[in-house]
C-alpha cells in the first residue's frame, strides 16, 4: 500500500505522525520507516496491533514511566557494536558500550515488571548483564570508565613503575633528570601498548556478546516506537481493530487534523460510521457537506491501520487491503506537467490496474470534475460499473443522480436537511456571517439511504443564503418539474 507524499499531506497523516512522538534517535529511526505492512505480514500486523492494545491497558504504570525516562538517556551505539566484530574497541568506546550496558540493564528491570502484565508477543529485552561484568568486573556501576590497573599483571607492571619514574624525576634536576625523562618516554609507550592489550582482551571477551547488544538496540527501538504509539492512543484516542477478510465498517470515526481545527474555532468534529463491501457504494449530498472530509477520514484511518496503528474511531474492522487508490482532481500535477483531469485519468488508470492485482480500497471524490459534466457523467457511470465489478471496495462521491442509481448501496451526507431555515435567516439579518450560520446548521454525519432518500438539498442552501429573488424563483421552478433522470445503459460507440 503506497501513497504519495501529496495525498499523505491530503488525507492529514502529517497531524497524526507530528503527535507520534518516540523518545531515543532508535525510536525516532523506527518512526520514519513507518510504512503499512505487507500481505505476507498480516501475522505481524495483528501481533503489532495487539500489543499495542497490551501497552495502552498499562495505562500511566510506574514501571513503563521509568522506562520511558530511560528511553530519553539512550544512544545509538549500533555502531561501536558493529565494531566488536571487525576491530578492538578504543576506551572511549569501551566507555561508550559501558554506559548503554548499565542502562540496558536498568531498562530490562522495567521490562520484566512491564512484561508480566502485557503479556507481549514476540517482544523480549535481554539485559546481557555478564557482557557489564567484563567493563564492571566490581559492580559498582559507575558510569565513568578506565582501563583499571587491576585488571592486567603487565599494566600493574608499567604503571608502578612509571609512576616510580615519575617520583624520582619530581626529586633530580641536570643531566639525571633528563635521563629519567628519556627512560619515562619509553615506559609511556610501554604502557600505551599494554592499554591497547588490555583493549583487545577487553573487546574479545565482549565479542560473544554482540549479537545479543544488537538484538537489544533493535528491541529498544521497537518497545520505544510502540509505547509512542500508546501515548498517541492516549492523547487522541483510537480504538483496536478487528482485522477482516472483506468486510469494512467504522463507527463514530474520527479525523483528528479537522476535528482539532473544528475545536479551535468553537465547533466539533461529527463522528462518521460507515460499512461497505466488495463492489462499489456511493456518497452524495450536499457541498460543504462533508464528503471530502468523510473520503480523507477514511483514507487516513485505513492507512493508519495498516502501519500498525489505531484507528480513530469507537470500533473499527478493517480488511487487509493491497492498495488505497485515492482519485482526486484538485490542482495540476507538477511533477507530470499534466492538468487535473489528466491527473485524475492517470490515478484511475492505476486503480484499474491494481483491483486486476489485488484487493484494493478505491475512492473517488467527483472523478472528472476537470470535464465539462456531460462527459464526467459518462465517465463516472463507466468507472463505477468497472469498480462495481473489480472485487474490491470502493466508494465514489458525486452529485450525479444517475451514478447515485446504479449503487445497490448509498450513503448520504446529512447536510441540512433538519435545519430551521427561518431561525437561519433571523440569525443572517441580525448580522451574523451568512457562511458561519450555513456551518453551524450543516450536520456532517452520513447515513445509508435507498435512491428515493436522495434529496437535492442545494435549493436549501440557496434559500438560507438569501439568492436574489427572481433567481431563486427560477430554480425553483425547476424543482417543481420534477425532472428525476431514470438510469439506462449508454450507447456506446463501436459496441452492438
Amino acid at each position: 500500500m503506497e501513497l504519495t507524499h501529496k495525498q499523505k499531506e491530503d488525507i492529514g497523516l502529517a497531524f497524526v505522525l507530528d503527535r507520534l512522538s518516540p523518545l531515543s534517535p532508535l525510536g525516532r529511526e523506527k518512526k520514519r520507516a513507518l510504512e503499512p505492512y505487507a500481505r505476507e505480514e498480516r501475522g505481524a500486523l495483528e501481533r503489532e496491533l495487539e500489543n499495542l492494545d497490551r501497552a495502552v491497558a498499562l495505562g500511566d504504570h510506574p514501571a513503563l514511566n521509568r522506562f520511558r525516562q530511560g528511553l530519553m538517556q539512550l544512544r545509538d551505539i549500533r555502531a561501536t557494536a558493529d565494531r566488536l566484530n571487525e576491530r578492538s574497541l578504543d576506551q572511549v568506546e569501551l566507555f561508550e558500550l559501558k554506559r548503554y550496558l548499565l542502562l540496558l540493564s536498568e531498562l530490562a528491570a522495567a521490562f520484566r515488571i512491564l512484561e508480566a502484565q502485557a503479556r507481549w508477543e514476540g517482544l523480549s529485552l535481554r539485559d546481557v548483564s555478564q557482557a557489564l561484568a567484563v567493563l564492571d568486573p566490581e559492580g559498582e556501576r559507575n558510569p565513568t570508565f578506565s582501563l583499571r590497573a587491576s585488571w592486567s599483571e603487565e599494566l600493574a607492571a608499567v604503571r608502578a613503575e612509571k609512576a616510580g619514574i615519575e617520583k624520582r624525576i619530581a626529586q633530580t634536576s641536570g643531566e639525571e633528570r633528563e635521563g629519567l625523562l628519556t627512560r619515562r618516554t619509553g615506559i609511556v609507550a610501554r604502557e600505551a601498548a599494554a592499554e591497547q592489550a588490555l583493549c583487545e582482551d577487553l573487546t574479545r571477551r565482549l565479542r560473544p556478546w554482540q549479537p545479543a547488544i544488537a538484538e537489544s538496540l533493535e528491541a529498544l527501538g521497537r518497545l520505544d516506537l510502540l509505547f509512542a504509539k500508546a501515548a498517541l492512543v492516549r492523547e487522541l484516542g483510537g480504538r483496536k481493530p478487528t482485522l477482516t477478510e472483506k468486510e469494512l465498517s467504522f463507527v463514530n470515526m474520527v479525523h483528528p487534523a479537522v476535528a482539532d481545527r473544528l475545536r479551535r474555532q468553537g465547533a466539533r468534529f461529527t463522528p462518521l460510521s460507515l460499512s461497505l463491501s466488495p463492489g462499489a457504494a456511493v456518497l452524495t449530498g450536499a457541498n460543504m457537506g462533508g464528503k471530502s472530509v468523510c473520503l480523507k477520514t477514511l483514507a487516513l484511518n485505513i492507512y493508519l491501520t495498516h502501519c500498525g496503528l489505531f484507528p480513530f474511531a469507537q470500533r473499527a474492522a478493517v480488511p487487509f487491503f493491497d492498495q488505497l487508490c485515492l482519485i482526486r482532481g484538485e490542482g495540476e500535477d507538477g511533477r507530470e506537467g499534466l492538468s487535473s483531469f489528466g491527473g485524475e485519468l492517470m490515478a484511475a488508470d492505476g486503480a484499474a490496474r491494481a483491483v486486476r492485482e489485488g484487493f484494493c480500497l478505491v475512492l473517488f471524490d467527483e472523478f472528472a470534475r476537470g470535464t465539462n459534466p456531460a462527459e464526467a457523467q459518462r465517465f463516472q457511470q463507466g468507472a463505477f460499473s468497472y469498480f462495481d465489478r473489480s472485487g474490491s471496495v470502493c466508494l465514489f462521491v458525486t452529485h450525479y443522480e444517475a451514478v447515485a442509481a446504479r449503487a445497490r448501496r448509498r450513503f448520504l451526507t446529512r447536510g441540512i436537511r433538519d435545519m430551521d431555515l427561518a431561525e437561519g435567516r433571523r440569525r443572517i439579518e441580525a448580522g451574523a456571517d451568512k457562511l458561519a450560520v450555513l456551518r453551524s446548521c450543516m450536520d456532517y454525519g452520513i447515513e445509508e439511504v435507498t435512491a428515493a432518500d436522495l434529496p437535492q438539498r442545494a435549493l436549501a442552501v440557496a434559500e438560507l443564503l438569501g439568492v436574489e429573488g427572481e433567481l431563486l424563483s427560477a430554480i425553483r421552478a425547476e424543482y417543481r418539474a420534477e425532472y428525476r433522470p431514470e438510469y439506462r445503459p449508454e450507447y456506446i460507440p463501436g459496441e452492438d
